[in-house]
C-alpha cells in the first residue's frame, strides 16, 4: 500500500512538474473554479502551508503582482493561477510544496487523468 501511494506521488509530482508555467496556471485555475467557496479557501490554506515549509509567504508576492494587498484567502481562481505560475517561474524552490498541496485534493488529479486535457496521453 505505501508503495502504491509513494508511487502516486512520484507520478504527480512528474506529470505536474512538466506543466510549463502557462499550463500550471490554468490548470489550477479551472480546477479551483470547479470548487465550492469554502473547498477553494481550504485549498489555499494547504497551500501556505506547504510552502511556508520552504520559509514562503504567499502574501509576500500579491502586492508585487498587482494583486491588491489582501490575504490570500480572498483571492479569486485566476489569482491564484497567476501566483502559483508566478512562483513556477521564479520561486522554483516553492514547486515542491505546490505539487503537495495539489496531490492532496482529488479533484486535481482526476484532471490529470482528463482526456481533454493535453498533458494526459
Amino acid at each position: 500500500m505505501a508503495k502504491r501511494i509513494e508511487k502516486r506521488n512520484e507520478i504527480t509530482r512528474m506529470t505536474i512538474g512538466s506543466f510549463n508555467p502557462d499550463e500550471l496556471k490554468s490548470f489550477v485555475r479551472d480546477g479551483l473554479v470547479a470548487m465550492t467557496l469554502p473547498d477553494r479557501e481550504e485549498f489555499i490554506q494547504t497551500l501556505q502551508a506547504e510552502v511556508r515549509e520552504v520559509n514562503i509567504r504567499l502574501s509576500s508576492y500579491l502586492v508585487p503582482l498587482g494583486i491588491p494587498g489582501r490575504s490570500p484567502n480572498d483571492l479569486t481562481p485566476t489569482e491564484v493561477g497567476h501566483l502559483v505560475r508566478y512562483l513556477k517561474i521564479n520561486v522554483p524552490q516553492a514547486m515542491p510544496g505546490v505539487e503537495r498541496a495539489l496531490a492532496r485534493y482529488p479533484l486535481f488529479m482526476s484532471k490529470l487523468g482528463d482526456p481533454g486535457h493535453r498533458l494526459a496521453a
